[in-house]
């Protein structure tokens, strides 16, 4: 019983410590790649404003 709990343990933090350090590995590649291929930004096209026809005035509500 004894030895299975301390399997336990062990594997519980041997776990956590290898969980997070495949996170950081990860985050740093990730890191990398963002640098590597940069974002294009698409503006697209302009905004269209539709106004409705039923209010009188510029429609702001005064």
């Amino acid at each position: 019983m004894i030895p299975a709990i301390i399997w336990g343990v062990v594997t519980l933090i041997g776990g956590s410590a290898f969980v997070l350090v495949w996170w950081r590995l990860a985050d740093n590649w990730a890191d990398d790649e963002h640098k590597r291929f940069k974002k294009v930004r698409d503006e697209g096209p302009e905004p269209t404003v539709v106004k409705r026809s039923d209010v009188e005035g510029d429609g702001d509500g005064d």
